[in-house]
């Protein structure tokens, strides 16, 4: 029976029409909240966007279309893009490695060419081989126009603090590059704790052995005019920097305390200083509790916007932001003004 219904709706059409309203306010509230994801202005610059190409990742679904439309999706302007893999298959010191680093590096000069104000990126480097290193930086940087490098944490069983990498870190100061440091683990810390896959701690701990290496060898502080980048918000170094600053050898004052600024032969300038100085992207770590730590930590000069795309959903990132109520000068500044300051060419 199809019963009518005053001004002569039938049940059925009624029906219809809830059932369309109901699908109307879902594609509304989905709407809503992408568009409350995306930024005020020029779109967000995000610096931790990966490429997975297919001569390395054959079962990859990813291509430069694909980051394109979720950066359209999410208010993302140019993001720059980096290939990274474990240090044993670009680390080893092979001419496959060589030519794996050679391969991205021309993949993503590719990418930024075809979509200029879209996209950047990091070059890749054999960085167990210096010397071939220092050929694949003159090479990224004059030829192909790369944005900086992206490095793992660690090398295997060698950290970027390492003696073995001081002419690579030199160059990269003489050029006043940004260095990304990507997490990576170490050969000493895989699978110590079954059931638990290495991406819940392992990464953040690894980063921060990153950046307490370059700090403790004294390469923070000889190559001042590297912009270094550190992934996730700075991983554990805005919790620990006080702890690190208490055991940097030679820092403690005469009486036997702690210095006030953990200055020393190696930190001249104090480890505050040259952990402050550091660029913080903030890829799945838009948390309050991390977002917190930071900006109790860093000046808001050094946020920077990142995502970890396409391994981590965007979501994981931008569906935290607004309910940081960031002031909007700091939600500027990590949305893409540091960024422009890093590469002028983005403004």
């Amino acid at each position: 029976m199809n019963h009518t219904f005053e001004h002569g709706i039938s049940r059925r059409n009624l029906l219809r029409t809830i059932a369309g309203v109901g699908t109307l306010l879902h594609s509304t509230h989905t709407f809503s909240k992408s568009a409350q994801n995306k930024p005020a202005g020029r779109g967000r610059i995000d610096v931790h966007h990966h490429m997975l190409p297919l001569f390395h990742f054959p079962q990859s679904k990813w291509s430069p279309q694909t980051s394109l439309e979720v950066m359209d999706k999410y208010g993302t302007e140019v993001a720059i893009l980096s290939f990274v893999v474990p240090g044993t298959v670009i680390y080893d010191g092979s001419e496959k490695a060589r030519a794996l680093a050679r391969r991205a590096n021309e993949y993503g000069a590719k990418a930024a060419s075809d979509h200029p104000k879209r996209f950047g990126f990091f070059a890749a480097l054999p960085l167990r081989e210096p010397d071939v290193s220092l050929k694949e930086i003159e090479y990224a940087f004059d030829t192909l126009k790369c944005d900086g490098v992206v490095l793992m944490s660690n090398a295997g069983d060698k950290w970027p603090g390492d003696p073995l990498f001081t002419p690579v870190f030199d160059e990269l100061n003489r050029r006043k590059s940004a260095v990304f440091i990507h997490p990576a683990v170490a050969n000493c810390c895989k699978n110590i704790m079954p059931g638990i896959g290495e991406g819940v701690i392992e990464y953040d701990f690894d980063t921060t052995r990153a950046v307490t290496s370059l700090l403790f060898t004294g390469t923070l502080s000889r190559c001042q005019d590297i912009r270094w980048i550190v992934n996730h918000s700075g991983a554990c170094i805005p919790i620990l920097a006080g702890r690190i600053k208490d055991r940097v050898p030679g820092a403690e004052s005469n009486s036997g305390k702690y210095s006030e600024d953990g200055k020393s032969d190696k930190t001249p300038t104090g480890v505050y200083y040259e952990l402050k100085r550091l660029y913080f992207e903030c890829a799945h770590a838009t948390y309050p509790m991390p977002i917190a730590a930071l900006r109790a930590f860093a000046p808001a000069t050094q946020y920077l916007f990142g995502t970890d795309f396409p391994v981590e959903p965007y979501e994981t990132t931008v569906d935290q932001i607004p309910g940081l109520s960031l002031p909007s000068d700091i939600q500027y500044a990590l949305d893409r003004g540091n960024a422009e300051r890093l590469w002028p060419r983005l403004k």
